[in-house]
């Protein structure tokens, strides 16, 4: 079992109400044992829990339980494939529509192709598990062929879509290029976020990219600028 696993089970049980608010988790050591996994998954997953805002940990008073949904602003460090699917793990996905659209100069540059290019075109809207309230607004783009065989798999969720393309199709990801900027929201973008329109926003940019380095699944997610902090470490190399 990964961490990612462990955190969706455990972060399920404090949605669910399982576990009392002000209520202590097991043990690291307890939690080893009964999932049969290492001390170090066991600390991995609970640091995804506690990035949610659902748990405090304290030395000698162990994992207290603080929430039983997460704060509104949403707060996650991405800075592997790994932390990505964390992420995904912890949102649902509802679909909204789905349509094959033919790249403008706009979209082409958007999605770094050329204009003209044929695109399987799904949109949805993500929230976090165990609220009604929106987190995300996704458009996700697939190379028709691929999206031909997945789209009719592509159901409300939790997780990513290459992974669905992955169990369907056997394309895996081997890079993943991030690119985030400021943007205004406007238009149905801003009415499925419950923004005012031309409201200040984040939107993050991923293409994904098979071993042979081709793009077939670019994702384009807004976000309002409330809604969600980008964080990440700067570590210090060793010299050798």
């Amino acid at each position: 079992m990964r961490y990612t696993e462990l955190a969706n089970i455990l972060t399920k049980k404090i949605t669910d109400g399982e576990v009392a608010i002000g209520e202590q988790l097991p043990s690291e050591l307890a939690l080893s044992h009964d999932y049969q996994v290492s001390r170090s998954t066991v600390r991995a997953a609970l640091d995804i829990v506690q990035e949610l805002g659902l748990v405090t940990r304290r030395r000698r008073a162990g994992t207290i339980v603080t929430a039983h949904t997460p704060p509104n602003s949403y707060t996650k460090s991405l800075h592997s494939i790994e932390d990505l699917v964390n992420y995904a793990a912890h949102t649902e996905r509802h679909v909204i529509d789905t349509a094959l659209v033919v790249a403008d100069d706009t979209l082409a540059a958007a999605l770094e192709c050329k204009p003209g290019t044929k695109w399987l075109r799904v949109r949805m809207l993500r929230t976090e598990i165990g609220s009604r309230d929106p987190l995300c607004w996704n458009e996700a783009y697939i190379e028709p062929a691929i999206g031909e065989r997945v789209i009719d798999v592509i159901p409300n969720g939790t997780g990513l879509l290459c992974h669905i393309i992955l169990d369907e199709i056997g394309i895996a990801v081997a890079d993943i290029k991030q690119t985030i900027g400021a943007v205004i929201v406007e238009g149905e973008t801003a009415r499925q976020l419950c923004i005012a329109d031309r409201t200040a926003g984040l939107q993050i940019t991923r293409s994904y990219l098979d071993d042979g380095g081709r793009t077939y699944l670019v994702t384009i997610n807004t976000y309002a600028a409330e809604k969600f902090r980008f964080s990440f470490w700067i570590h210090r190399a060793h010299r050798t």
